[in-house]
């Protein structure tokens, strides 16, 4: 876990002006740089690197979040740097809120932050306070202990308070802490990343924590990190709810399951100390390769925060992270924030991951499309100027007569012979990205050649897909999120041509859009 410093703030992500009131003057990157930079997600300041997002919170009308950040990668360590929102679409880059090497402890690395609103923690009525991962080889001279630090300016800086759960078991893995209050149970809990297992922590006042309970699994690696418990409405398929379930949400390596590094859950009950799931087998968030460190929040201003959650995840893997080229004077950006509802699907609970509908406001241009068939042979005829160096496609697939053709191929960001390729399997019921044509310069890495596929059920005779396009990454969505897969590309800046064609039959296309930002 890395990360970076600087003081300056940068325009808003995903905006075309920055929004007024930032407390910094604005640090513009350089041409050829800005070229390359994605035009609306969060990714690291010039020269600099991200990981991990930390969960967001919101204070009034405004949404902050953090995400480890390295100025000097890959010498010295992280901190937390700090970002801005009043709609989880527009982001403004704040700066520093928690500096490294300021303690004895050193960097910080990933954690949460909550707002103390009964000041249960002595430091002031709602105070934001922040439970996060040191290497403090100094607490109880352990390693990977938990630390608070808390602020009064609503994120904007941080004070330390201590080392208020010092790795005592002498674990090699303990870090992560998420922590949340169960309203049932009267405290605080924690799930914390350990050797085998997300461990479970109570508290009355985030100061003193208690092990309550493990949850074991090997299915994600040895070790599964940045874990989220939290609790969803589950709506069955005609949209009803009969009840509300707990999701225990993580990090981990799917090479067993046929993923890479990626996030996966499980569903079941929690009593306040011990989460229980009645299906082992863990489902996976996002079939791409570059979906990571996912963080999970909800909207306790919404009126009713259990119908849905959000997500942002870390648009990398470990595997090949150090490895990318800072073509563009930056490593490493998050993924756009995604809705999540928990439904039924063939009688299991499973996440559906939808982009949000404010994240249309980014996209300055829209064109539409004409509805055609598409066969082998006979390509879908795009409108003119359709491509884009960052945007949105979206376009129905319909089956004609009882069976799909057997494969339909969406190509984007092409030119000089690279393109990057979308999938579609139709009667196999499945989808993969093909991006090891994307581009030059990409990693040696397996990890980053393999194509990534995701079974989707296209059963019905309908395939809706939307596409998120940048500079630097794709993020499917298909059938309304029932399946997503989310990658980073090395497209050249000069390749933007579109193809749809279809191999071994027809398909009818239709209701197809295109916007982008100009």
């Amino acid at each position: 876990m890395l990360s970076s410093c600087g003081s300056e703030a940068e325009p808003a992500i995903g905006a075309t002006s920055a929004p007024s009131g930032a407390s910094n003057s604005p640090a513009l990157p350089t041409e050829p740089e800005i070229n390359g930079r994605p035009r609306y997600h969060i990714a690291a300041p010039p020269g600099g690197w991200i990981n991990d997002p930390q969960r967001p919170v919101r204070m009034g009308n405004r949404w902050t979040m953090w995400a480890l950040f390295n100025p000097t990668y890959p010498t010295d360590g992280t901190e937390w740097r700090r970002w801005t929102s009043p709609d989880l679409v527009t982001w403004q880059d704040q700066g520093i809120s928690i500096p490294r090497h300021t303690t004895a402890y050193g960097d910080i690395w990933t954690g949460s932050a909550i707002v103390d609103a009964a000041n249960t923690a002595g430091l002031g009525p709602g105070a934001l306070i922040a439970l996060v991962t040191m290497p403090a080889d100094n607490a109880a001279g352990q390693n990977q202990s938990c630390a608070l630090w808390y602020s009064l300016d609503e994120g904007a800086s941080f004070t330390f308070h201590g080392i208020v759960l010092p790795n005592i078991p002498g674990n090699r893995q303990f870090r992560d802490p998420t922590v949340f209050w169960h309203e049932t149970s009267g405290h605080w809990v924690m799930t914390l990343s350990e050797e085998g297992k997300i461990g479970i922590y109570t508290s009355p006042d985030l100061k003193q924590w208690t092990y309550s309970s493990g949850f074991l699994s090997t299915v994600a690696g040895a070790v599964m990190e940045c874990s989220h418990l939290f609790k969803l409405h589950l709506y069955n398929p005609d949209g009803t709810t009969s009840s509300d379930k707990w999701v225990l949400l993580v990090g981990g390596d799917g090479t067993a399951s046929g993923f890479t590094g990626g996030t996966c859950y499980w569903v079941g009950e929690f009593d306040g100390a011990t989460f229980t799931t009645g299906n082992p087998d863990e489902q996976w968030l996002d079939g791409g390769a570059d979906f990571y460190a996912a963080v999970i929040w909800t909207d306790p201003q919404a009126a009713d925060p259990l119908t849905h959650a959000y997500s942002i995840g870390w648009m990398n893997n470990w595997a090949y992270a150090n490895r990318l080229l800072p073509t563009y004077d930056y490593r490493g950006q998050l993924s756009i924030v995604r809705e999540l509802r928990l439904r039924l699907l063939d009688n299991v609970p499973r996440l559906f991951s939808t982009p949000l509908p404010a994240q249309n406001d980014v996209f300055t241009h829209a064109v539409h499309g004409t509805d055609q068939t598409i066969a082998e042979g006979n390509n879908y005829i795009w409108p003119a100027d359709a491509g884009s160096l960052a945007g949105r496609i979206d376009l129905t697939l319909t089956r004609i007569g009882s069976n799909w053709p057997s494969g339909v191929w969406l190509s984007v960001r092409g030119g000089g012979g690279y393109f990057t390729q979308i999938g579609l399997e139709l009667s196999d019921n499945r989808t993969f990205i093909k991006r090891d044509t994307s581009g030059p310069g990409a990693p040696d890495s397996d990890a980053w050649r393999k194509n990534r596929s995701l079974p989707c059920d296209f059963s019905d005779g309908i395939a809706k897909i939307s596409l998120f396009i940048d500079t630097g990454s794709v993020e499917l969505f298909l059938n309304e999120g029932a399946a997503t897969l989310s990658e980073l590309i090395n497209a050249r800046m000069i390749d933007i041509a579109l193809d749809l064609s279809a191999s071994g039959g027809s398909v009818r296309v239709s209701q197809v859009s295109l916007s982008n930002s100009g």
